[in-house]
């Protein structure tokens, strides 16, 4: 398998759109209190106003991910409040989980955005954390810590690329 992962223009931002559309399905298993998907009345979810932002801020960075030149995922990456590069979405497509997919476009990512990062998962996504826990170890070579943040509502992962 191919992979690329491309940076997405602003005219073809649909992709992100429709992409989050079923990336927050999946993210809604795993809703607690401190989450809320919400699923509209025309069947579409909720999606965060700070996507459009990913075409308006030199902070943001939208991505999706093609696997032998088709669609696979796309990841946002950002530079958060503590001006630390961030996994703000990651997503990839059930037909390409276990391919190695997410390995290649995670660890692009880290290469491209050199610094300190930060890897944050929902606490019940106990899944996400085990892929990160991984690919984190290996991109890090084990230099890596993981904890509990925002009241514990949250599970996120620190290093540097």
């Amino acid at each position: 398998m191919k992979f690329e992962l491309i940076k997405v223009e602003e005219k073809d931002k649909i992709i992100i759109y429709n992409l989050m559309q079923l990336y927050t399905y999946e993210l809604s298993f795993y809703e607690d209190e401190t989450t809320d998907f919400n699923l509209l009345d025309s069947g579409v979810y909720v999606i965060s106003k700070y996507i459009d932002m990913y075409w308006k801020s030199e902070k943001r960075h939208p991505y999706i991910l093609k696997c032998d030149g088709k669609l696979a995922g796309f990841v946002l990456q950002r530079y958060n409040e503590e001006n630390m590069n961030e996994i703000a979405e990651f997503f990839v497509i059930n037909k390409y989980r276990n391919t190695g997919a997410g390995t290649f476009m995670a660890n692009e990512i880290f290469r491209t955005y050199k610094g300190k990062w930060e890897v944050r998962t929902l606490l019940k996504n106990k899944k996400a954390q085990s892929f990160w826990r991984s690919v984190i170890s290996n991109f890090s070579n084990g230099n890596f810590e993981e904890k509990l943040i925002r009241d514990n509502t949250r599970y996120a992962f620190y290093f540097e690329s």
